[in-house]
């Protein structure tokens, strides 16, 4: 039986807010760890946790954390914008690089994926990059959300525009659509030199696999795996033991 240290941390990001995260230490002998940046709107305690077991089961370290107060972390999500996530993840690497880990994958899911994949372009020092249903372009997916250039129009005079999820209805400032038209992982993919995972469903309709096969053809390194029948989520009908195997064969081979 694998004995789990699971243990709630925190840090501070550049503008000194405390970022909260879960430690999971399976194998203290190992110099490797993953770091698992959730998703838009969402936190550690979401989908991101169910890859940290599937990481603990098979003897893998990760660190689980909140990007914002979306979670148990201070930065305020409606503040946020993707250069801040990418600033955040510097921090968690940082924290990780404190503890001795030199080995150092980050797992992003959803727009954690693109945060991850904007990290990788702007630091040095991480191992791999594993993601999973990523967003290669929020500023692409925010347009069709709000209607078009017109909705963009109106985004932009208002300030704001309305979000709606699980959790009910945010509000995200045209400062996040600014920040988001730098960041095309359409054209800047070729800039991520490090070894990259990408799994993506067949049957995704938040980001369609067409974008996965889009996104693949300008990364350097990266090696595609599309999951037949599976969501936005990588799960078959409720199993996501086919997109945790993939990632678990990843890290142990890198």
């Amino acid at each position: 039986m694998i004995r789990r240290a699971q243990v709630k941390i925190s840090f501070q990001n550049k503008d000194k807010e405390r970022i909260v995260g879960m430690l999971d230490i399976v194998d203290k002998k190992s110099p490797a760890i993953s770091i698992i940046i959730h998703g838009f709107s969402s936190n550690k305690d979401g989908g991101s946790k169910y890859v940290a077991n599937a990481l603990s089961s098979s003897k893998i370290n990760s660190l689980l954390i909140d990007l914002d107060n979306q979670g148990e972390s201070e930065p305020v999500f409606e503040d946020m914008t993707i250069t801040k996530y990418a600033e955040t993840i510097l921090y968690a690497v940082k924290y990780c690089k404190d503890k001795g880990f030199t080995k150092i994958n980050i797992i992003g899911t959803s727009t954690g994926g693109l945060h991850a994949m904007v990290f990788a372009i702007k630091y040095l020092g991480i191992n791999s990059l594993i993601l999973r249903s990523a967003s290669p372009s929020d500023a692409e997916w925010f347009k069709k959300y709000v209607g078009g250039n017109k909705g963009i129009e109106n985004w932009k005079k208002r300030g704001y525009t309305k979000y709606l999820d699980k959790s009910g209805t945010k509000r995200i400032k045209y400062a996040y659509y600014k920040d988001a038209l730098r960041y095309d992982m359409y054209k800047k993919a070729k800039d991520i030199k490090i070894p990259t995972l990408m799994i993506h469903g067949t049957k995704d309709t938040v980001i369609p696999i067409t974008a996965a096969y889009k996104l693949k053809k300008n990364f350097p390194k990266a090696k595609l795996v599309t999951i037949k029948g599976a969501d936005h989520s990588l799960g078959v009908d409720g199993d996501y033991s086919l997109s945790q195997k993939e990632i678990i064969d990843w890290i142990k081979a890198h």
